[in-house]
């Protein structure tokens, strides 16, 4: 298969969560990660990879703060 094909895919499927999370009201946190995963995924599909790293890397760091608070429950109960 190729890789273009599995980032248009990637892509398409987060901004599909994108508009889910919308209508589900979810946090900010999710519905951000997901756009800018959808964005970076389509970037790299088009062959901008530096601009598709950029929008990975930024919806990694909008992330971080959930997924730590993730692991505390998990870790402390």
């Amino acid at each position: 298969m190729d890789w273009n094909i599995l980032w248009m895919i990637a892509g398409v499927l987060s901004l599909l969560a994108f508009v889910l999370d919308i209508r589900a009201e979810e946090s900010r946190y999710e519905t951000l990660k997901d756009l800018f995963l959808g964005i970076g995924f389509l970037a790299w599909y088009w062959g901008w990879f530096i601009v598709g790293l950029v929008f990975v890397a930024a919806a990694g760091i909008i992330y971080l703060p959930e997924a730590k608070k993730w692991w505390i429950r998990k870790r402390h109960g």
